[in-house]
């Protein structure tokens, strides 16, 4: 990531790759939405009210293993809940005004405020912010018209493998995650509540109470800098 001296545009092959990688997101997540709802009128309302791949993946997982509309909407919020987060850290660096923070706060995903976040002054995070936020949405709604039409075409997506998208993308979500202590804790003990509860509660419960390894991480206390 580089910043000219006037900008703090990313550069054009990290905006492309942000874009592509959007796409190909888009792409498989509304194959399998359209393939459930057998609605483009609702597939691409449900990309632009939710613009969530992972929470819109959530809601049809518990939804596929007979879950209510209830708990398939909680486990989606569950999933959403992150970007609360990724708000309240980039609202600490941000300048702007409250039409701007708010419509930033509304757009808040992981790759934008990752991006953001490393740039050094509070001008930088925000140009930043948009010009991610640009090749995402591009990224996402371009693949979002093409996954509605291979919807038409393809019939059953899990005999693409589609299926696999939702894992896959939690992984990468969490993968950096993973190598601090916090995150391995609450991966663990989410994980493990999850996994136990899963032959025995009823659909979408399990992914409910998975926030309780994040309550465990939290208590973990931070590791004392050394001291020379």
């Amino acid at each position: 990531m580089s910043e000219t001296s006037t900008s703090a545009r990313p550069e054009w092959g990290t905006l492309i790759g942000i874009g592509l990688t959007f796409f190909a997101i888009g792409v498989t997540v509304n194959v399998l939405v359209y393939e459930h709802v057998g609605s483009a009128v609702k597939t691409i309302a449900a990309a632009g009210i939710v613009l969530s791949a992972t929470s819109e993946l959530a809601y049809i997982a518990v939804r596929d293993v007979g879950g209510s509309v209830l708990a398939a909407l909680i486990a989606g919020w569950v999933v959403a809940s992150r970007f609360g987060l990724l708000a309240a850290s980039l609202g600490t660096r941000i300048q702007v005004g409250h039409l701007q923070r708010s419509c930033a706060a509304l757009n808040c995903l992981d790759p934008n405020v990752g991006v953001a976040m490393q740039q050094p002054t509070p001008k930088g995070v925000i140009t930043a912010f948009w010009w991610v936020t640009g090749a995402l949405h591009l990224g996402w709604w371009c693949g979002t018209f093409t996954g509605v039409f291979l919807g038409n075409i393809i019939g059953d997506a899990n005999r693409l493998g589609l299926d696999a998208v939702f894992p896959a993308l939690l992984l990468a979500i969490i993968a950096n995650l993973l190598r601090q202590k916090p995150g391995l804790i609450a991966a663990l003990v989410g994980g493990g509540l999850c996994a136990a509860l899963l032959p025995i509660a009823p659909a979408g419960t399990p992914i409910i109470l998975s926030l309780t390894g994040a309550v465990v991480a939290l208590k973990v206390p931070e590791p004392k800098a050394a001291t020379s």
